[in-house]
């Protein structure tokens, strides 16, 4: 595993993001994040009201993360997170979509399913710099 100030300096742009990941969820949780994802339940990213409130406050920064990453799969940002995991069996309702739209525009989203799995998204992101 990569040391944090490795990580910090490979991803520089994200510092901010990397240190707000970290301090939650503690770097002992890095290894089990990235082989058993953010749906295990780990500090600071189970309820809505704390995942909505880390969506929003580091929302410059996951936005710029969510459209790199769709961009290097060749997608839109929403054809990417309609992909996730979380709405291949329960697909993202209009209402879901309006509050992907609402987030990626600057508005104010509902704490609820799409802040919560964009904050997870970041999360794992984080999470998959320390692999090796």
């Amino acid at each position: 595993m990569k040391t944090k100030t490795r990580v910090l300096r490979e991803n520089s742009a994200y510092s901010v993001l990397i240190n707000a990941v970290i301090n939650r969820v503690g770097i002992e949780s890095v290894e089990d994040i990235n082989n058993h994802g953010m749906d295990g339940g780990f500090s600071g990213f189970i309820y809505y009201e704390e995942t909505h409130k880390f969506a929003m406050r580091h929302r410059k920064l996951i936005k710029q993360l969510l459209y790199e990453t769709a961009e290097s799969l060749g997608e839109d940002v929403l054809t990417f997170v309609k992909h996730f995991v979380v709405f291949r069996n329960d697909k993202m309702d209009r209402e879901e979509e309006g509050d992907l739209f609402s987030y990626l525009g600057n508005g104010r989203p509902e704490p609820g399913r799409v802040t919560n799995i964009i904050a997870w998204f970041a999360a794992e992101e984080v999470c998959q710099w320390f692999d090796e």
